[in-house]
């Protein structure tokens, strides 16, 4: 009756933090997206005005991919203090810097007004958010990965670590809906500034939060890294790039369908209104992918999953451009959803599930932080402005980079998954055991993981 009783105990606790996760993860990429969509849509004639429209959209792209670097300084500054201190401390603290940075660019004057100030008060905000934005996948991959760690669904828990990505696109892609009609001048503010509607609550769910009783034991054995963001590097370099490969395919496919072809589209013709709609129904399929990808991870393995959603995603994005340019708006509706569902969906469970399984528990928070900022930075920044320069406006001749960017993306992400070692039945025991115990021979781990796994699901 006790193990039954704690494991109902075990249970709901999991449901507490998988709410506070993606109510805090739902916040701060919503916030994420509607600057996005503005970088897309307003900011080049707000912030940029003197500059030809082309170059101007290069501009405010690069201000919306500042924010990337400023994840990975993020990811450093977060991760150390909840690799050190404790996770929850640095999972609150993020979600205010995020909702703060916020609010104050909804209410940053534009250039007609300030002049050379607005454009560099946009990037030095921008900055900021993405410093706090940084802390988040770490701490939310970490708490779902710990608590649940000797679940036998715990690839479905780590997965819900970036739920609230596409549940908060979900919001932002309803909030420039409501506003089409102005977001490109006034509506883009609105829909910032209501974002503390949602921080308030996320705030109050956080601060509930306890850490996890991995965490807590390294604590009380002094096992903890002196400079876990720097030390991971030295012991788990390997891990830190090669997930951080797989992870930009995703970066560069949620960023090219969910900001860069705001103005693709609309350059081919499609209404604001009409392209809202579109990344709106792409957003269910991404929460349908990230709901489905703990279960993918376990019957294909992690990394037969990921080769597929990233095969599938690339070949795809043929023919989605081509119904963009042809303006078949319901074929670019179910193409939308097929992509968002594969290429970002699905990897954003497994980059949860990936990463976390990668790093032992002293490095876990930095670990994953970090190489998720870095493909933020490979994918998320680079690849908008990269087509931005590449295309412009001419996108009827020069579509065909968008398909070539996917190649590159999803060869570079296939052959890193090659050397990422499988984690299907790895427990997160065994991660930490062999991080301070060396084993000596391949016998002897296998047979450590063995008696890890069966402790775990006993």
């Amino acid at each position: 009756m006790q193990e039954r009783s704690d494991r109902e105990t075990g249970t709901r606790s999991l449901f507490v933090l998988a709410f506070s996760a993606t109510a805090g993860v739902l916040v701060e990429f919503y916030d994420f997206f509607i600057y996005g969509y503005a970088a897309a849509s307003a900011f080049p004639a707000i912030f940029f005005p003197k500059v030809p429209a082309t170059q101007a959209l290069v501009f405010s792209y690069l201000a919306f991919g500042a924010g990337f670097p400023a994840r990975l300084l993020g990811a450093f500054i977060f991760g150390h203090f909840g690799d050190r201190t404790g996770r929850k401390f640095s999972f609150l603290l993020n979600i205010l810097v995020v909702g703060v940075t916020t609010c104050l660019t909804g209410l940053l004057p534009g250039y007609a007004r300030i002049g050379m100030a607005a454009p560099v008060l946009l990037v030095v905000l921008r900055i900021i958010q993405g410093v706090g934005l940084g802390g988040e996948f770490g701490g939310a991959s970490s708490l779902l990965a710990e608590f649940a760690a000797t679940r036998r669904s715990r690839a479905f828990w780590m997965s819900l670590a970036n739920l609230g990505i596409p549940l908060g696109a979900m919001a932002a892609s309803g909030a420039m809906l409501l506003t089409s009609k102005t977001f490109a001048t006034t509506g883009w503010r609105y829909a910032m500034l209501f974002s503390v509607v949602i921080v308030v609550p996320a705030l109050l769910a956080r601060y509930k939060l306890a850490d996890s009783p991995l965490f807590e034991r390294l604590k009380h054995q002094e096992q903890l890294a002196a400079l876990p963001s720097f030390d991971v590097f030295k012991q788990h370099a390997r891990p830190v790039f090669l997930v951080a490969l797989v992870i930009s395919f995703m970066h560069m496919d949620g960023y090219v369908t969910g900001t860069y072809f705001i103005s693709f589209m609309q350059f081919a013709g499609i209404p604001l209104a009409t392209t809202a709609v579109i990344l709106m129904l792409g957003r269910i399929g991404d929460v349908a992918g990230v709901l489905l990808s703990g279960f993918s991870a376990d019957v294909l393995k992690r990394r037969a999953a990921a080769f597929l959603a990233i095969a599938v995603t690339t070949l795809l994005s043929y023919p989605f451009v081509l119904a963009v340019l042809g303006r078949r708006v319901a074929l670019v509706m179910a193409l939308q959803v097929a992509i968002s569902f594969f290429g970002i969906g699905l990897m954003h469970g497994l980059a949860a599930i990936l990463a976390a399984e990668s790093f032992p528990t002293k490095f876990r928070y930095s670990g994953t932080g970090i190489c998720y900022a870095i493909s933020g930075i490979l994918g998320g920044m680079a690849a908008p402005s990269i087509l931005a320069g590449l295309i412009g406006r001419d996108v009827h001749t020069k579509w065909f980079y968008v398909p070539v960017i996917y190649v590159c993306y999803c060869v570079a992400a296939m052959v890193a998954l090659l050397f990422i070692r499988e984690t299907r039945d790895v427990s997160l025991r065994a991660l930490d055991q062999s991080d301070v115990e060396p084993v000596h021979s391949g016998a002897a781990l296998t047979q450590q993981l063995a008696r890890d796994l069966r402790d775990s699901r006993g």
